[in-house]
């Protein structure tokens, strides 16, 4: 487990607290969260798009992309890009993002419901985090082959 994730997580758990914004953990770090192995590369969250403005005012210092709609990687979303202290920090806007289906290429838009977060703990600091069933449902949509890692630990790890 890595320290600059830890680190980061803190610092970031108390400017979103600081703040009252919602967020929900999402992507690799949810994966193992939820008991995937794979290393962590980055932080992913989600934040309603109205709480935007409220993070960016503390940040700015550590933008390396600013806000602004992406379209890559089979992702269709609007999102910034945080360094902290080394560790990479994406925070998506939870409104109106898509993501493309590896099979077809077909788009799907990402529900992200931050009532249905499930608080659960990373290295001993909790977390609002994705739900396992929907983050498996997005990430076998998605169908790279980090995804398809995760879906595989997920699957295993959840079976009885």
């Amino acid at each position: 487990m890595s320290e600059k994730v830890k680190v980061a997580l803190n610092w970031l758990k108390g400017l979103l607290e600081s703040e009252n914004i919602e967020y929900q953990i999402v992507g690799g770090l949810a994966a193992t969260i939820h008991g995937g192995s794979r290393e962590v590369a980055d932080i992913d969250l989600y934040i309603h798009n109205s709480d935007a403005k409220k993070v960016l005012a503390h940040v700015s210092q550590y933008v390396s992309k600013p806000l602004t709609r992406y379209s890559e990687y089979g992702w269709d979303l609007e999102y910034f890009q945080l360094i902290y202290r080394n560790q990479t920090i994406e925070i998506g806007l939870a409104q109106h993002t898509k993501i493309q289906s590896s099979l077809d290429g077909s788009w799907h838009q990402l529900e992200i419901d931050f009532s249905k977060s499930v608080v659960k703990s990373y290295q001993g600091i909790e977390l609002q985090v994705i739900p396992v069933h929907q983050l498996v449902e997005y990430k076998r949509i998605l169908g790279r082959e980090v995804d398809l890692i995760d879906v595989q630990q997920l699957a295993s790890s959840s079976a009885p």
